[in-house]
């Protein structure tokens, strides 16, 4: 987007049909001014980049007339509650009765009053889609009353824009059913937090959430929300966090504690110190993943879309060879032939094939995401239905992210107490999991940090920095004794493969070794099995720790194969080997090393709390509560989705297939017809919010 650009959102008022919306999409795209459009249908949103913001709001304005719709900005204020009864059931309602006091009393007049009661509304959206040039279902319908008039028959005309004006009624209660359920993962946060003073008195201000700043500090009172991210510096207490992460059970926060906007503190005074400005917030974060998760339009959908520009002009071209040919060559009547074509025109709209998957990901995108699963996009929801290959980091993935520092082993050329405290000094610096136990350690034992000049990390291998003008490198073994290729001695001994071994070496030569451990997930080797049962070919261990290590970690979960001493680019490589030799792989991890590995894997996935922005941004999964039994509840309800996908798909082709082979005997009825279209629409809607039902 260039600089003289903005983007904007926009609610769009009034849209109920998914082709009109394409439709739409298209007239705003052409514009002058526009550079880009994108309609979400279910979201009922457009997302457009502009030239100027006044040149956009003009187009909008003038567009909205011609098709019938409304452009409200998101950050207005929204429309209240929507309720089930309507206008368009006040319509609805009305139309029925005229018919049915007609059908009872034998008075014509009613059907004409009935068809003007429903037909109005519906004549409006034709007008004002044929301005556009766009020929859809509010024309199409029209049309076969009209012409079911013609023939004289007035009951089935009437009936026709009835059933339609009831259908699609319904069908907006159901798809506002599903845009609903996201909506209602949007938190209202506090507009005021209690800001304390750092002078120590204790004093304290309501100041409005946007004034706070990196580093201030907040009280949050018990029964409160949380309004901003922050790390606990005073106090205990319980936080429902499940409006971020799905977990219904409150967690225990002490000092030092990571705490997020949305959360509810529950029983405890908390001094909070801010990390994150509202904007920057997780919880902000993941709103807007799922917003543009939303709005992304899988492979599939795109190809729905392509094919019902094919499959409404090919339907519309063959209602009128049947009204011409069986009456001018046949010697059929042209009644019954024209009625047979008005069936035709009213399933040639192919609004349940495009409606076949939106309402589908967006229910499964919503479910899970009060299942603490955050999914970046129905693509990602098709790509977990095709995997083979199971592939994990281990630190903070396969582990609880929690490292412990098991022992110092330095060399005669030092002591404990000094290798700690450089070791500490170098860590301070690094976001890299093991980091966690060096500061832990600092922190318990009130170890001071030394200034670092010249700090530099490098993935898959470890740090270095200078300190009080000693160039240091700790991490790998082989790695950190480059700058001593002179250097021959003995390494320290130690007991216990799974661990990992961290070395400390100046231009002198070694110093020492750092032991750490972490615990395993207590639901990990459970995952792993999960994994194994619902089809899962192979799994794989990619670390970057010894192999030695990584072998019997691997062994100790059950894990297929395990491959240790790994860089970046290594688990990269063996991602496109294992797909070239098995199929579509998953990559979960959360480390600072593993963004490449998510990318380069058919499927990446990460852990929420744990993992880096980098790692959060590349993965298409986000398990927002670090629950690794998540994974293959994921793929459970990613089976699912597909499952009631082609279950759409199957109801919208087949429906319609068979009114068409009807029609094409001569013994279709106009009824049936609004029932293949709008009616197969509702029960495509109807059995995508089935998944919204939660999985377990």
């Amino acid at each position: 987007m260039s600089r003289a650009s903005h983007k904007h959102t926009w609610r769009v008022v009034g849209l109920d049909c998914p082709n009109c919306a394409k439709e739409l999409e298209k007239a705003i795209s052409i514009q002058s001014g526009i550079i880009d459009a994108e309609i979400d249908f279910m979201g009922g949103v457009v997302q457009i980049i502009c030239n100027l913001e006044s040149d956009c709001e003009t187009v909008l304005n003038k567009l909205g007339s011609q098709h019938g719709v409304t452009f409200q900005e998101v950050s207005a204020k929204e429309p209240g509650k929507r309720f089930f009864w309507s206008n368009e059931a006040n319509i609805t309602f009305v139309s029925g009765v005229s018919i049915g006091c007609a059908w009872l009393l034998k008075i014509p007049s009613f059907f004409l009053f009935g068809m003007i009661v429903a037909g109005v509304p519906i004549a409006k959206k034709a007008l004002n889609c044929l301005k556009s040039g766009t020929l859809e279902m509010n024309f199409l319908m029209l049309v076969a009353a009209f012409g079911a008039i013609c023939i004289n028959e007035y009951l089935e005309g009437a009936t026709v824009l009835f059933l339609f004006s009831i259908a699609k009624w319904l069908e907006k209660m159901s798809t506002e059913k599903a845009r609903a359920s996201i909506d209602a993962l949007k938190v209202q946060l506090p507009s005021v937090a209690h800001l304390v003073s750092k002078t120590g008195n204790e004093k304290e201000l309501e100041v409005i959430v946007s004034k706070i700043v990196v580093g201030d500090i907040i009280r949050i009172k018990p029964g409160e929300r949380l309004p901003l991210d922050g790390k606990v510096i005073e106090g205990n207490s319980s936080i429902d966090e499940s409006a971020l992460t799905g977990e219904s059970v409150p967690v225990l926060k002490n000092m030092g504690a990571g705490v997020y906007a949305g959360t509810w503190n529950q029983d405890g005074t908390l001094l909070v110190e801010v990390t994150a400005i509202s904007a920057e917030s997780r919880l902000s974060r993941v709103m807007v993943s799922v917003e543009k998760a939303q709005a992304k339009k899988t492979k599939f959908q795109s190809s729905m879309e392509r094919f019902a520009e094919i499959y409404t002009p090919v339907v519309v071209f063959m209602a009128l060879l049947v009204a011409i040919v069986p009456p001018l060559f046949f010697g059929q009547p042209f009644a019954q032939w024209i009625y047979s074509s008005l069936v035709l025109l009213v399933i040639s709209c192919p609004c349940a094939l495009v409606l076949a998957a939106p309402v589908t990901l967006v229910s499964t995108m919503a479910s899970a995401a009060r299942s603490g699963i955050l999914v970046r996009g129905g693509d990602n929801i098709e790509a977990a239905t095709k995997i083979q290959v199971a592939c994990f980091d281990k630190t903070g993935t396969l582990t609880i992210g929690n490292p412990e520092i098991l022992e110092v082993l330095p060399t005669k050329r030092t002591d404990a107490s000094f290798l700690s405290k450089i070791a500490i000094s170098l860590e301070d610096a690094s976001e890299h999991p093991l980091a966690r136990a060096f500061k832990a350690r600092a922190h318990s034992e009130n170890i001071p940090h030394l200034p670092v000049s010249g700090f530099i990390a490098t993935k898959g291998h470890g740090i270095e920095g200078t300190v009080e003008g000693i160039h240091y490198r700790f991490g790998d073994l082989e790695w950190a004794l480059e700058i001593c290729p002179n250097w021959k001695g003995d390494l320290p001994t130690f007991i216990g493969t799974c661990v990992t071994v961290s070395a400390l070496c100046d231009n002198q030569g070694l110093l020492g070794l750092i032991l750490l451990g972490d615990k395993i997930r207590p639901e990990a080797k459970q995952a792993i099995r999960s994994l194994k049962d619902q089809g899962i070919s192979l799994t794989v261990l990619l670390s970057g720790d010894r192999q030695e290590a990584a072998s019997e970690f691997g062994n100790a979960l059950g894990i297929n194969q395990s491959f240790g001493k790994l860089l970046p680019e290594d688990k990269s490589a063996h991602l496109e080997k294992l797909y070239l030799d098995v199929g579509p792989t998953l990559m979960v991890g959360d480390g600072i090393n593993d963004p490449p590995a998510l990318a380069t894997a058919t499927l990446g996935a990460t852990m929420g709390s744990r993992g880096t922005d980098a790692a959060l941004e590349t993965a298409g999964v986000v398990f927002l509560n670090d629950d690794l039994s998540r994974l293959p509840l994921f793929l459970t309800i990613a089976k699912k989705t597909r499952r009631i996908i082609r279950q759409n798909i199957s109801m919208a082709i087949g429906i319609k297939l068979l009114v068409f082979l009807l029609a094409m005997g001569g013994v279709a009825q106009l009824w049936m017809a609004v029932f293949a279209d709008t009616g197969a629409s509702l029960l495509v809607v109807m059995n995508g919010l089935r998944a919204l039902r939660p999985q377990q």
